[in-house]
Formats: structure tokens, C-alpha cells, sequence
């Protein structure tokens, strides 16, 4: 039926708002003589609610995130490393005499917050197994591991993110000496020798310090110096390096507390927080697995109209609140889309109708009158999933950043209901 008349069609688009208003209209016989109807309607609404998901893996993420962030809306969170490290060189020479350890730390050029304030980390040792709690190899942004109290290292600095630079955080010798003696002596030969003794380390940071700082995990290197004395006047210096080589044994420990603010209702993966009741937004941010959900509770309701249709292109379109991020600049050229159950399950990445990952893209919109940025996502093969599927799907849609494990970046989502910069739904509806 739909191919007979494919060449005769009329596309009317449905635009969702908050008005309570819902017209028919009618093109007369001067279109090719068909009685085709045009329908503007709001008997489809949007429902936005901010998720709080289980958990996010951080198992050898690109990045090393390090610092704090205080934020009245968002909470405050803290982002901390934890690694296991390994060398290729086991020999040292039996005339070798130690001089110093330290971590050396990449700048990867992202950061997050206020870069000016002197920010403070501090080296901790790890003192268990760098093993997972689950059944899995998969450590989460809420993972942890037992390190020692004792403070190795400690350095105070202001970061320069943007240079291709690094920073040196000295460890104390007394640590440095022993792993030093141990592959002198020949007591540590292979990577499962230092294991045994070395679990790896953890970096902290001040939590006054109000900025997160990247840095490249392929090029974090804790570095112990020594010379040997060989009588001429060359350099006798020499170093030994170690490094992050297990793709299982590091990830990123990124936590939040949300106790003062309008999110703090959110515990556990199956709550959600309307946007009715945090100022008509939607929370986003990565590393702490907050996430905009949205409901299109009546995508049925199109099967009722009096004519056969069907659903040929379906796009929503929202608006970030821009001062959510503008102090940073960092928003995102494109949000990922889930589907997800009504407990808030995530059931696959969304598809368009052509088998491609379906992004949320980041658009400016510039004319004579105002100037506004956007997102929009074509939805179209989700409304024609749950449009036609026999059984009764509540699936709803999720928004995250795509970097969702290597950063900590925030937004707001103004909703449905907002009456300046409202999200839409926009469907066009083939008749026949």
C-alpha cells in the first residue's frame, strides 16, 4: 500500500510544546486531488529527567584525571588515579649508586575549572592487589583500592595545561632506595618479582583546589635516577623507568557528592529527578555518570489517527544553558544517545535507519534576530521502533558526553517546558 502511493505524499510536521492546543487541517481537491490532512498537535509530550547511572568503567582510560571541583548545582567532585607500573630493565649495575625517584607527569592539554588557583597532589602507595571486585577486569569511576597513608611525594604548583610540558612530583628516597637495593641485589628479576613488593601508586589531590587536570596515561613515568663511576669524565648519569603497562591495572576513582544539592535524591541507578523539579533543566556530566533522560511517553498515539501513516523523519532539538560551562568554553561538538529501559538499563547506543551511530549535534543558529546554540539528533528509528513494535516498548532516551570516561565536563539541558530556548520534537508523518 505505502509503495502505491509513495509518489502522492504530504509531509506535516508535529511540533511538542507545553500548549494545550490541537488543530486539524485540511488541503483541499486543488493538491492532486487528495483529501490529505495536515495536523498540529500536543497530544505528544516530552518528560526530561536527570539519571544518575550505575556506574561508568574507567579501565584504561587515554587520560589521568587529577583535582577537585565545587559546583552548587552539580555537587563536589574528585578525580583520582590508580595505576600499577612495570619496567623493561631489570639490571643495575652492582656499582650503581642511587640518587632519586619521582613521577613524572604529561600534561594532555584538557583541564576542567579554575586553573589559576595553586593546586597540591600527593603520591600514595596502593597496598592490595590491583584487582576489581567484580567477576569482570573492570574497574568504575566508583572502584577503589587500600593505599598507604604515608604521603611519598607531595608537590604545590600552578598548571600551565595548555604547554606541552610536564611536572615532577619527588618521592622520598627511603622509598626509592629500597626498590633500588632489590634489583641491584637481584631480588627483583621480572615483573611478577616487583609486583610482589610494588602494587603501584595513587595521586590525590587537595580537594580546595577547584580544577581537574589531564594528563596522558602513556606518558605517566615514575623515574629513579642513579650513577655509576667509571673513572672517565663523561656522564655517568643514568635512570630507570617505569610506566603503565597493563591496559587491566589503571583507571580513574571519580566521585561525587551531591548532598547539598537538587540532585540529591539521586542514589541509585533506577531514581530520576524530573526537570519540573530542578528549574525545568537537565543535569549532564561525564566521569560521574550523570545523564539527561527523556521520555516520549505517547509515540503510540500517532497509530490512532484516522488516516495510515507512517513516521518518515522524527529529529529533537534542545538548548544547553550555556553559563552551565562558559567559564570553561567546554561544552561538546556532539552528545552520544542511548536507549534505555524503564529502569534506567542502557539497551543499545541509538542507530539511524542507515545502521550509524546517532549523535546529538552541536549546532549555532544565527540570523538577524538572536543567536542561539543547539543540539539536535535524528530519533527516527527509535519512533518507528516503538511506533510499530507489537509489544509495548518504554524505552526512553539517554544523553551523555561521548568522552564519558576520560573527562569531567558538565551542562545543563533546558526542557520541554522552559519558555524561552523549549525542546521540540519535530515529526514528519507520511499519509496514505
Amino acid at each position: 500500500m505505502r509503495n502505491c502511493f509513495i509518489l502522492l505524499f504530504l509531509t506535516f510536521t508535529v511540533f511538542i510544546s507545553c500548549n494545550d492546543e490541537s488543530s486539524t487541517y485540511t488541503v483541499g481537491e486543488d493538491f492532486l486531488d487528495i483529501d490529505t490532512k495536515v495536523s498540529v498537535t500536543d497530544t505528544l509530550s516530552i518528560i526530561t529527567s536527570t539519571i544518575l547511572l550505575d556506574s561508568v568503567s574507567t579501565t584504561n582510560s587515554s587520560r589521568s584525571l587529577i583535582g577537585a571541583l565545587q559546583d552548587e548545582d552539580f555537587g563536589n567532585l574528585t578525580s583520582q588515579p590508580f595505576f600499577n607500573l612495570l619496567t623493561s630493565d631489570y639490571n643495575i649495575n652492582t656499582d650503581a649508586i642511587y640518587d632519586s625517584i619521582g613521577v613524572i607527569l604529561y600534561y594532555d592539554r584538557y583541564y576542567y575549572g579554575d586553573t589559576t588557583k595553586i593546586q597540591t597532589y600527593k603520591v600514595h602507595e596502593i597496598i592490595e592487589n590491583f584487582e576489581p571486585s567484580g567477576d569482570d577486569d573492570t574497574f568504575y569511576n566508583t572502584s577503589s583500592l587500600k593505599y598507604s597513608d604515608e604521603i611519598l611525594g607531595e608537590l604545590s604548583f600552578t598548571p600551565f595545561p595548555n604547554k606541552k610540558d610536564s611536572i615532577y612530583i619527588p618521592i622520598k628516597n627511603s622509598f626509592g632506595e629500597i626498590l633500588f637495593n632489590k634489583l641491584k641485589n637481584n631480588e627483583v628479576n621480572n615483573s611478577d618479582d616487583l609486583y610482589q613488593i610494588f602494587k603501584g601508586l595513587t595521586i590525590a589531590s587537595d580537594t580546595n583546589s577547584n580544577a581537574t587536570l589531564g594528563f596522558s596515561k602513556s606518558s605517566i613515568v615514575m623515574r629513579m635516577y642513579y650513577t655509576i663511576e667509571d673513572g672517565d669524565s663523561e656522564d655517568n648519569s643514568y635512570y630507570n623507568d617505569y610506566t603503565i603497562q597493563s591496559y587491566t591495572r589503571n583507571f580513574n576513582k571519580i566521585t561525587s557528592n551531591r548532598a547539598s544539592t537538587s540532585l540529591s535524591s539521586l542514589v541509585t541507578y533506577e531514581d530520576y529527578i524530573k526537570s519540573t523539579s530542578t528549574n525545568n533543566l537537565a543535569y549532564i556530566q561525564s566521569g560521574s555518570a550523570l545523564n539527561m533522560r527523556v521520555d516520549i511517553p505517547h509515540i503510540k498515539n500517532l497509530n490512532s489517527l484516522e488516516q495510515n501513516g507512517t513516521t518518515i523523519n522524527a529529529s529533537l532539538k534542545f538548548y544547553p544553558d550555556i553559563k552551565s560551562y562558559e567559564s570553561n568554553s567546554i561544552g561538546a561538538d556532539s552528545l552520544a544517545v542511548y536507549i534505555i529501559d524503564n529502569k534506567n538499563r542502557l539497551v543499545q547506543q541509538l542507530v539511524g535507519v542507515d545502521g550509524s551511530t546517532v549523535y546529538a549535534k552541536y549546532n549555532t543558529q544565527n540570523d538577524e534576530f538572536n543567536s542561539k546554540s543547539y543540539y539536535s539528533a535524528d530519533i527516527t528509528y527509535f519512533i518507528e521502533q516503538v511506533q510499530t513494535s507489537s509489544y509495548n516498548l518504554n524505552y526512553s532516551l539517554l544523553f551523555q558526553f561521548p568522552n564519558n570516561n576520560s573527562s569531567v565536563n558538565k551542562i545543563r539541558i533546558y526542557d520541554s517546558v522552559n519558555s524561552e530556548n523549549k525542546m521540540k520534537l519535530s515529526l514528519t508523518y507520511l499519509l496514505y
